[in-house]
């Protein structure tokens, strides 16, 4: 049984709800520090996705992750809005993953795991990553079903009928599986997604889900993914703002107002212990942490 640790890193405030140019220096001095030292802790080998942005304003964070044994993965370049993977074009989608590897292989070295921001793609990402190298994709969270309290809902409603275990995707549907050279590797979810957020707003769900996806597991082989973020680490500070995100009132009120409330709970030092808590009881189930290149690598060998 695997369970793949997976992190994104992008420079995004969770008390300001949008993305924060200052925030890469928290993350570098505390929210990486705070969970590289957990991961070290559980002898865990993990997955880093970092924005071409964020490597751009803080190079010596990469080079911190990669110092610590784990693999460096992409999560494009810009993780805003308007760049999600869903609504550009393939020559767009290709430019950003292009710019995103200028600025992550020169310390990283080469990377081929990749996760969209948001985790928003389409038939033409899957064109693009083969363009580009990369070899496995983790956007796809199959079963999960967060309503309007995420961007893009509508297009991930197909989560519904998505694999639950890995699968090479097809060129026509990023929820089946095909002839392309993309591994996808599944977030873990049943209807919640085993997530930090989830994690960190509720220790009752989170208790239902892991009894439920470990049983799943042990059952199935199919891996363990869990997604969570260094700015989670961070503790909250004096500015609290509901940044408006989009101008339709109805993603406003669920995606910026109401999950932005659910967002900021147990920050800082309670996610660090709730994790601690999580990655325990993998371990304890009988869990082989993974990541992601070598999760792939045992795929190809099955």
């Amino acid at each position: 049984m695997h369970f793949l640790m997976t992190v994104d890193v992008e420079s995004f405030s969770i008390p300001l709800n949008r993305e924060d140019a200052e925030i890469a220096r928290s993350i570098y001095e505390v929210g990486l520090p705070r969970l590289l030292d957990l991961l070290s802790k559980h002898d865990v080998q993990s997955t880093f996705y970092f924005t071409g942005m964020f490597a751009e304003q803080s190079p010596e964070s990469v080079e911190l992750v990669k110092a610590h044994g784990h693999e460096i993965g992409c999560h494009g370049y810009d993780h805003s809005p308007e760049k999600a993977f869903d609504v550009i074009s393939y020559e767009e989608q290709v430019n950003e993953l292009k710019k995103a590897k200028k600025a992550i292989e020169p310390i990283a070295g080469k990377i081929q795991s990749f996760r969209a921001p948001a985790l928003r793609i389409n038939g033409d990402t899957v064109r693009a990553l083969e363009e580009m190298g990369f070899t496995t994709d983790s956007s796809v969270c199959p079963q999960r079903f967060d309503g309007p309290l995420t961007f893009g809902s509508k297009k991930k409603l197909k989560w519904l009928v998505a694999s639950r275990k890995p699968y090479m995707i097809s060129h026509d549907s990023v929820v089946k599986s095909g002839a392309s050279n993309i591994l996808e590797i599944p977030i873990s979810a049943a209807i919640f997604p085993f997530i930090g957020t989830t994690m960190r707003t509720s220790q009752f769900i989170t208790k239902i889900l892991q009894k439920y996806l470990y049983h799943e597991s042990k059952k199935t082989g199919k891996p363990i993914v869990f997604l969570f973020h260094p700015n989670e680490c961070l503790d909250i500070g004096d500015k609290i703002v509901a940044t408006r995100r989009t101008n339709n009132p109805v993603e406003y009120l669920f995606a910026d107002v109401i999950r932005h409330k659910l967002k900021l709970k147990n920050l800082g030092l309670a996610s660090v212990k709730l994790l601690d808590e999580v990655l325990t009881s993998a371990k304890e189930y009988g869990f082989e942490f993974v990541s992601v290149d070598k999760y792939r690598g045992l795929y190809d060998n099955e």
